[in-house]
């Protein structure tokens, strides 16, 4: 048993499909469901999650992407898209400053 949420056809994806099948994973790998049984429509609550699963996806996401999610943000999400929309745009925010050292 693995304790990772890596797919094998991520490669093959766009970045933007990646996202979302890395955000599939590890929402289904948190509460131990397929993948294929999470969609972006649905909402935390009805896969199950309560305030410890959150937490634990969070830091999930937080080491699969290299992004630091606010507990601002964090108390916003609501559905699988929420989570979604969220790493895109803190991953882009990472891509487009890769290294501010200055200003």
């Amino acid at each position: 048993m693995t304790t990772g949420c890596r797919l094998l056809y991520a490669g093959s994806l766009s970045e933007s499909d990646s996202i979302t099948a890395k955000v599939l994973a590890a929402v289904a790998g948190v509460k131990h469901l397929q993948p294929e049984a999470v969609s972006p429509d649905q909402s935390l609550i009805d896969l199950g999650f309560d305030s410890l699963d959150t937490v634990n996806l969070l830091f999930v996401l937080e080491e699969e992407f290299k992004v630091s999610i606010s507990d601002d943000d964090a108390g916003k999400i609501r559905t699988v898209g929420d989570i979604i929309a969220g790493v895109r745009q803190l991953t882009s925010s990472n891509a487009s400053s890769p290294d501010s050292s200055g200003s």
